[in-house]
């Protein structure tokens, strides 16, 4: 039992308690669950397992961290309380315990970001016998597996556990050269960014739709990133080429912060790129009434482009687990777990018509919660309906 879950009082356990399983990469679709709605999964074991560690992703941690909040908060068995023992074990099921969601109170937690490929690392490093290796129990990654670095081997049998979608969105800045611009062909994005042609870096935003005699000016971000790995994948080369020789500069991911502190002329020049779901939901600094985003080949980003694929750029969100590790892990994270069932298997308050097994001990539908949390990130649903995730493996 790990020493980092932190001390609640006896009454809130017991109200809460109360109210409440060579490298090849091969895409499999996840269909519902197959055990009875009621059945307890296999990682229900009736005691409090660990601390369940993400770590990676700046682009999901926020989500992750509201994820882990909700939680922690859904209800389970009830505990046994001190000075009674053994602590933090379940005492036996009531007809209203409440069995569909974190049964045995396991404990999410959110480490600090560090990129995408950082926390990929660091769940690759624990198979290689290191000292001082920090114990995650899974990466959060906002980029593909063909992104997977150098420290994963063939010993290590991952599974990428897709939980929202998002896209790579390009953002304008309003009332200067950029500003007329409405569309940009993915063509015309790596004439910007890469300079395909080989003719150089100077592009004019005239030849793009803007307004004629001003050089476009590129930004990047930092190269550890997922989303610097997506785009970089999408563009098929580093979408960073043309940042120092437009004068550019390469920023954290995501924040718009340094280019809010340009001048007027400077921002009205720029093009750069950035999570959807940051963009829109105001988290990226970039506001909207200073700027806009450019559609790709005639597709606009919104929630349904991304989630029905039709906008190009669009990306799956992953959490990444050791395939045959502890089933608590799976059964937050995994493609059957907590975030990933279907919301007709998660419990919801009586009278509540919405997908659900009502029960008297609940509060809230805990399926909707996990959506809300997805949309509220600026994310999307990777399933509509159903099983809410899709998984990929590595070896």
């Amino acid at each position: 039992m790990s020493t980092e879950i932190q001390s609640a009082t006896p009454g809130r356990l017991r109200r809460l308690a109360r109210r409440m399983g060579a490298v090849a990469v091969a895409a499999v679709t996840v269909t519902a669950l197959a055990t009875p709605a009621w059945a307890l999964p296999d990682f229900a074991d009736g005691k409090m397992n660990s601390v369940i560690r993400g770590s990676g992703s700046d682009t999901t941690y926020f989500a992750m961290q509201a994820m882990d909040a909700a939680f922690n908060a859904s209800p389970g068995c009830e505990l046994v309380l001190p000075p009674n023992v053994p602590q933090y074990t379940c005492l036996a099921d009531l007809p209203t315990t409440v069995l569909t969601e974190n049964y045995d109170h396991e404990v999410g937690l959110s480490q600090y970001p560090q990129g995408s490929s950082a926390g990929l690392r660091q769940l690759c490093q624990q198979n290689d016998g290191l000292a001082g290796v920090s114990p995650v129990s899974y990466a959060r990654s906002s980029s593909s597996v063909s992104s997977i670095p150098s420290t994963c081997n063939a010993g290590d049998q991952l599974r990428y556990v897709g939980w929202a979608k998002d896209a790579i969105a390009i953002p304008k800045w309003l009332g200067g050269a950029s500003g007329p611009v409405t569309n940009l062909t993915h063509a015309q994005l790596q004439e910007i960014f890469r300079d395909v042609s080989g003719d150089g870096c100077a592009e004019d935003w005239g030849d793009f739709g803007g307004t004629a005699g001003t050089q476009i000016i590129v930004h990047g971000v930092q190269t550890s990133s997922g989303t610097y790995a997506t785009f970089n994948s999408f563009l098929g080369g580093d979408p960073n080429v043309c940042v120092a020789p437009t004068g550019g500069g390469v920023f954290f991911e995501n924040d718009c912060t340094e280019i809010n502190n340009l001048t007027a002329a400077q921002k009205g020049a720029s093009i750069w790129w950035a999570s959807f779901g940051k963009y829109s939901t105001g988290v990226a600094n970039c506001t909207d009434a200073d700027t806009d985003l450019i559609s790709v080949g005639g597709i606009a980003a919104t929630p349904a482009t991304i989630q029905n694929s039709t906008y190009q750029y669009n990306r799956t969100l992953y959490n990444v687990y050791r395939r045959g590790g502890p089933g608590w892990i799976e059964g937050y994270i995994g493609e059957n777990g907590w975030i990933c069932k279907p919301n007709a298997t998660h419990s919801k308050k009586v009278g509540d018509t919405n997908p659900g097994i009502a029960n008297a001990n609940v509060d809230r539908n805990w399926g909707l919660a996990i959506d809300k949390v997805i949309t509220d990130a600026g994310f999307v649903k990777v399933n509509a309906t159903g099983n809410k995730c899709n998984f990929v493996n590595f070896n």
